[in-house]
Formats: C-alpha cells, sequence, structure tokens
C-alpha cells in the first residue's frame, strides 16, 4: 500500500459514509459531484482497494470500506483536536476568515457571530462577501471563500452541514387590508409581493406555493435588497414583502410590519453550510460554525405573530 494518504481523501471518504452518497457528500462539502468521485478514486488507489460497492440501494462499503472508516474518523477528530490545540496556544495569530453568505444571513445573523469571534481571536482578519447560492459555491469551490452560508426550502432531510432552521414569513405595512386575518392562499392572489431577487429561492418557494393550490402566480417585484422591500411594503398599498423572519425580527417586534400568517404555511428555511474538505480542520470555521449551530437562526416571539393594525 502507498503511503502518501492526504487527509483531503479521508475527509471526502466520511462525508460520503455520513451523507449517505456522493451527492450529499458534496453539497455538505462545497465541491462539485465529480470531485467526490475522483477523490474517492485516488484513495482506493492509494490504499489499493474498493471501498464501496454499488447496490439497488446505492453505493455501501466493501469489508475494506469498513474497517477503513472508524481509522479514518479517528484521524480525522486527531487532526481536529491539534488544530484546536494550536489554536489555544496561539490565538493571537493573523489568521483569516473569508465568508460568503446569503444577504439576510450577512447582515442579520453573522454580525453577533463575529463580533463573539473577534473576541476570542483579536487578530484574526474577518470578511464577508454577500451573494447569491450559486455564487456561494463557486466562491467556495475555488478556494476563495472559506465557508459559505446560504439559505434554501427544507427538505425533511437532515445533514451536517445544515446549522439551523427559520422561516420564510409574508409580511405587510399595520394598515394593510390582511393584517390581522389569517387569509387563504386564494386571497393573495390580488396582492404584489416584494422580493429581494426575483429569480431567487424565495422565488421558487412561493411559486410552488401558488402552483400547489392551483392559482397564478401573482405579480412579484424585484426590489434589489432586503432594506428595498421593507420600504417597499411601508409605502404603502397592498404590497406584501417576502423574507426570512430573522430578517424582520425587529420591525415584528416594534409593531412596524406584521405578519400575515396564511394557511397552509410556506416551507420552512435551513441554514446550510458550504465547505471545502480542506478548510474542515479550521479552527476558525469550526468555531463560527458552532455558534450557528445553535437553535434557529433568530426565533420571533410569538407575541408578534397575528398582530392587530
Amino acid at each position: 500500500m502507498k503511503t502518501n494518504l492526504e487527509l483531503k481523501h479521508l475527509r471526502v471518504f466520511v462525508a460520503v459514509v455520513e451523507a449517505g452518497g456522493h451527492t450529499r457528500a458534496a453539497a455538505t462539502l462545497g465541491i462539485s459531484q465529480s470531485t467526490v468521485s475522483e477523490t474517492l478514486t485516488a484513495l482506493e488507489r492509494t490504499v489499493g482497494a474498493v471501498l464501496f460497492r454499488k447496490t439497488a440501494k446505492g453505493s455501501l462499503l466493501t469489508p475494506c470500506g469498513e474497517a477503513l472508516l472508524p481509522y479514518a474518523r479517528r484521524t480525522l477528530a486527531l487532526t481536529s483536536e491539534m488544530m484546536v490545540e494550536l489554536a489555544k496556544v496561539s490565538c493571537n495569530t493573523n489568521a483569516r476568515l473569508v465568508v460568503a453568505a446569503v444577504e439576510s444571513v450577512s447582515a442579520y445573523v453573522l454580525p453577533s457571530r463575529l463580533a463573539a469571534l473577534r473576541e476570542r481571536w483579536p487578530r484574526a482578519r474577518m470578511e464577508v462577501v454577500t451573494a447569491v447560492c450559486s455564487e456561494i459555491r463557486d466562491s467556495v469551490a475555488t478556494g476563495k471563500s472559506d465557508l459559505g452560508l446560504i439559505l434554501e426550502a427544507e427538505a425533511g432531510l437532515d445533514d451536517e452541514s445544515i446549522l439551523a432552521k427559520s422561516r420564510l414569513v409574508i409580511v405587510g405595512s399595520r394598515t394593510h387590508p390582511l393584517a390581522g386575518k389569517k387569509p387563504m392562499v386564494d386571497e393573495l392572489a390580488e396582492c404584489d409581493f416584494y422580493l429581494s431577487d426575483s429569480a431567487g429561492e424565495y422565488h421558487q418557494i412561493l411559486r410552488h406555493y401558488f402552483e400547489a393550490a392551483q392559482i397564478p402566480l401573482p405579480r412579484v417585484q424585484a426590489l434589489g435588497s432586503i432594506e428595498g422591500v421593507k420600504r417597499g411594503i411601508l409605502a404603502g398599498g397592498t404590497g406584501l414583502g417576502l423574507l426570512p423572519a430573522h430578517a424582520v425580527e425587529r420591525e415584528l417586534v416594534d409593531g412596524e410590519l406584521t405578519e400575515i400568517c396564511i394557511r397552509p404555511a410556506l416551507r420552512g428555511l435551513v441554514l446550510r453550510a458550504v465547505r471545502r474538505a480542506e478548510t474542515s480542520a479550521s479552527p476558525l470555521v469550526d468555531d463560527l460554525v458552532v455558534s450557528l449551530r445553535r437553535g434557529t437562526v433568530v426565533p420571533i416571539a410569538s407575541r408578534v405573530r397575528n398582530a392587530a393594525p
């Protein structure tokens, strides 16, 4: 057996096992499915054995794969432990962290987390890049960013890349005709919907929602940013905004905006981390991921729901 075993080979191997397949492992690691396959092939050449066998139920570990798995996990755990211990004695090192995130996360979730991170890493340089989901994945895959944070529709399947959950909410002004009510989907047909991006994930969720009810999609207007959506709502009329709950927490608590609680509810959102295999042992990335993995992104107090104008 060759001895040039690389940590990235083991990380991909373990990710495939834990994610249950090449596709989900690729999404978790922020790399392409072809890169996952190439890395596993390189690992099999290195160890001189086939690690997976294809079955009707998918890829399963061979006896050699079963034998390798506990050692791979122990090696990665020991590597991570080593990096953490080194970080403890070198917290003043000029470490650098670049995070690519969707707008609602970069503006409303990351500031407090990064402030806490700076206290533990006083000389670390941190940069946040705001982008859409496809750009975030590319940024991580090409090494421009160390960590990607995307919001997407909840699919009912959890894996290690999911850090937290949030809600996608419809909000209106306090004087909106639907404020304080629980409208059915057909009652929304005459309203304009304001989104920051008319071609993104939220638009797809809204479109599928109306398609399921067999009702034409109302007019959707892109206002360029979350703040643009909020200002569009407050400008009056029948406009409704579609935003993640954590992006309108303050306005809902203060009563500036009101949530329109529709029936049935929209699909939930998950905050997903996109990482490269090479950064899996980064203490800065791990520190931030741990802080994001604590419950919902931002819990919205029940007292602001269904608030009357």
